[in-house]
């Protein structure tokens, strides 16, 4: 075989099903994440997980469309805890919230996630969302624990109540993140 170091991580990956993302050429918009399930100089077999970590099929793919190789980073370890618990994040806890009828529907609503233990997405100005745990409100404005879509401490943001366009309590996309955030503190 020709002597690259791409060869080298290929067989590690394959070896010890060790989780790597595989970036295309002219494919800018995401990248699979797996392990290597068998190559040779032309093609390469990749088990495929969803960013939920499930099994999502086999890839095969030509080598000569790979761009490049994440290996051994935070993501491919992150992955990996998807992958472990995958079907935690099946487990749809029972949340209730109750609604309110006046036009301050984002303080009823906030009121009742402030300090939850679960991951809340927010919909602010009707195009951008983010993620975390309320810590704190007002009659004008919140403060958000921000926590990133792998789990990462983002720091910590004040909104304002009237900004909320919506709010998403334990969907998946929340439960990966509370995850993530738990696998980061050592206490998953």
């Amino acid at each position: 075989m020709t002597e690259s170091l791409l060869f080298d991580i290929l067989e590690k990956s394959k070896e010890n099903k060790e989780i790597i993302g595989i970036w295309k050429y002219n494919d800018d918009d995401g990248f699979w994440a797996g392990y290597v399930k068998d190559y040779n100089e032309e093609l390469v077999t990749i088990q495929h997980f969803t960013k939920y970590g499930k099994s999502d099929g086999i890839i095969i793919e030509r080598i000569e469309n790979i761009k490049s190789v994440d290996f051994d980073d935070d993501y491919a370890k992150a992955m990996q805890c998807l992958i472990d618990y995958s079907t935690e994040l099946d487990k749809d806890v029972l949340f209730e919230v109750d609604l309110n009828d006046n036009e301050d529907w984002q303080m009823g609503i906030l009121n009742q996630l402030v300090g939850s233990q679960h991951v809340i997405r927010l919909e602010i100005n009707g195009s951008d969302y983010f993620a975390g745990f309320i810590t704190q409100i007002s009659e004008l404005d919140f403060v958000l624990h921000c926590i990133g879509k792998m789990g990462e401490d983002e720091g910590t943001v004040i909104y304002r109540l009237e900004d909320v366009t919506s709010v998403r309590v334990n969907d998946i996309e929340n439960r990966k993140r509370e995850m993530l955030f738990k696998w980061r503190k050592s206490s998953f």
